[in-house]
């Protein structure tokens, strides 16, 4: 819920201030005709469920390479499964021993919510007042891929139903191994006894805002190298305070930073393709306008054309 809040509040500014978006030399989802429309392949509104189909459809259509890296993640989920119980100890004696890691744990982590959002949309809104183009394209892009991503961990969070690490702690059960899966939520007397915090931590929605952001902005500004090396470590500071703030284990952390990831990447690969279609087209229609003009020679009078 706090990944849908975010992007709705994100989106509402943008729409709020659509009026500054209009420049006729805009392309994709910058222009006004293609932003707002929900029939062009450009809109906003296509282009966010076209991202969807494509990212739920992505294991049919996964090649050699493309498999390997998910076994690679699958491989390194299931051991920090089998470790997270160490990887939290840590993590929390982290924050109990360092007077800096207990101040600066709480205001990080709120980079995956409320400064995540605030940020993205304080950036959309300059982005638009300074007519800079990339800058709204790139927040766009971002809240298409928060919304995809936060589509999917918050139906893994339903489906594995995991215990948070505070929660497991106050109630006294088996630290890390309770999985209770979907079907207790539809057993009320067995929610009844138990808090939210119960039923949601796998994935973590904090680090999915983090990388979702982070990966857009340091695809669309890969030229900067300090783009992406900000973007990415902030997201990782994310991740690890997420630890230090004893509200997921490392596994719940690892894997929301690959669905994070690989959505933003989607969502910028998707954008790229169209914007290089729309000016391969563009230029073509160029190369093949006809023209016709008058000519004078002497007492005699013509037409030529030039195509």
């Amino acid at each position: 819920m706090r990944t849908l809040k975010i992007t709705v509040l994100t989106i509402t500014l943008l729409f709020a201030f659509r009026p500054l978006f209009s420049q006729s030399d805009s392309v994709g989802l910058y222009t006004m005709d293609s932003l707002f429309s929900f029939r062009s392949p450009k809109g906003y509104v296509p282009s966010l469920f076209h991202n969807l189909g494509v990212q739920a459809t992505a294991p049919v259509h996964f090649k050699t390479k493309e498999w390997i890296f998910t076994g690679a993640a699958v491989g390194i989920t299931f051991l920090l499964i089998e470790n997270d119980n160490k990887i939290e100890k840590w993590a929390v004696n982290q924050n109990e021993q360092y007077s800096w890691v207990h101040l600066a744990s709480p205001e990080v982590t709120k980079f995956g919510a409320t400064y995540g959002g605030i940020a993205l949309g304080g950036i959309a809104v300059l982005s638009a007042a300074f007519k800079h183009k990339k800058g709204v394209e790139t927040s766009l892009l971002a809240t298409q891929a928060l919304i995809t991503s936060g589509i999917w961990i918050r139906l893994l969070k339903l489906a594995a139903g995991r215990e948070r690490p505070y929660s497991s702690t106050a109630t006294g059960s088996e630290r890390g191994k309770q999985w209770y899966g979907p079907l207790p939520l539809y057993d009320k007397t067995f929610v009844d006894r138990k808090a939210l915090e119960a039923f949601d931590s796998f994935p973590s929605g904090h680090t999915d805002v983090a990388f979702s952001i982070a990966t857009v902005f340091a695809e669309q500004y890969n030229d900067t190298p300090v783009v992406p090396i900000i973007s990415y470590s902030i997201a990782t500071l994310v991740g690890l305070s997420r630890l230090t703030e004893h509200q997921h284990w490392s596994s719940d952390v690892f894997v929301s930073s690959i669905i994070g990831y690989a959505c933003g990447k989607q969502v910028v690969n998707h954008f790229k393709k169209m914007q290089a279609t729309h000016q391969t087209s563009a230029s073509l229609k160029r190369k093949t306008k006809t023209t016709f003009s008058l000519i004078q020679y002497g007492n005699q009078v013509g037409i030529t054309m030039k195509w």
